[in-house]
């Protein structure tokens, strides 16, 4: 987890992000790269009534924005011990990140990012989620693995293995709702084969399965839940609600997210 992608704005979330991105190079030795991503393309398409013009003057104010976030986010690192670039894209946020998530092994966003759904579904990389104001710099605290025995859950395990290899404690949840899945002692297995011991707790279901996930976290003091996202239909989830958008929307402690 050393090829760690950190996008920049101007939204009052930019610190959380940046510190944990920051900590998260120090403790796997890696690299941060701040993309800046703002789609000109689609800004510059023609408008009627003059619009063109209008059109270049906002590309030219947005433009110039962008390049003084970008020295402004220079000139804030320039002392820190982490080695970092700052990168302008021309893209929108979710192709921005699709595009560079060949080469990056985390991407940290924040919760509140109308643009985190597409970015979980398309980048083919990790995601860890940050809550408004909880940025996630200690990495001693228990893990919480959520395990459903689904693709996406073991993705988001195997991704997060460095992270629980630092954690005090790992702790795999199973809330059981069907016979066919695999089991949470396998899950447990294949960590021990990674020096990662972990405690499991299988449940049965009662009431709101991610209210059940919160609540566990918030008993073993968990810094950290890791969990894969919407395992079933996008659309199912979207009408009927589920575990993954319960958690987007509701979670105050910190996500690592896989599709």
């Amino acid at each position: 987890m050393r090829s760690i992608l950190c996008p920049a704005d101007t939204a009052d979330t930019l610190d959380d992000r940046v510190e944990t991105a920051l900590a998260l190079a120090r403790a796997m030795r890696g690299h941060v790269s701040f993309q800046i991503a703002t789609p000109f393309a689609q800004m510059a398409l023609w408008e009627p009534f003059g619009g063109a013009a209008l059109s270049a003057q906002v590309i030219n104010e947005v433009r110039a924005a962008d390049e003084q976030l970008a020295k402004d986010l220079d000139a804030r690192l320039a002392n820190e011990d982490v080695p970092f670039d700052v990168v302008l894209t021309d893209q929108g946020r979710v192709e921005g990140v699709a595009a560079a998530a060949r080469f990056t092994d985390v991407f940290v966003a924040s919760l509140d990012d109308p643009a985190l759904e597409e970015v979980a579904l398309g980048s083919h990389c990790p995601v860890l989620a940050l809550p408004r104001g909880v940025p996630f710099v200690v990495f001693d605290k228990p893990v919480l693995l959520a395990w459903d025995g689904g693709h996406e859950a073991a993705a988001a395990m195997r991704a997060a293995l460095p992270l629980l290899a630092l954690a005090s404690s790992v702790h795999i949840l199973m809330v059981r709702e069907k016979e066919d899945s695999f089991p949470a002692r396998d899950a447990a297995c294949y960590l021990s084969r990674h020096d990662i011991h972990a405690e499991v707790h299988e449940v049965a279901k009662h009431g709101a399965i991610a209210t059940t996930i919160a609540d566990k976290a918030h008993e073993l003091g968990a810094g950290l839940i890791v969990m894969g996202v919407f395992g079933k239909s996008r659309l199912r989830e979207l009408l009927l609600g589920g575990v993954s958008r319960d958690l987007l929307d509701k979670s105050m402690v910190p996500l690592l997210l896989a599709h």
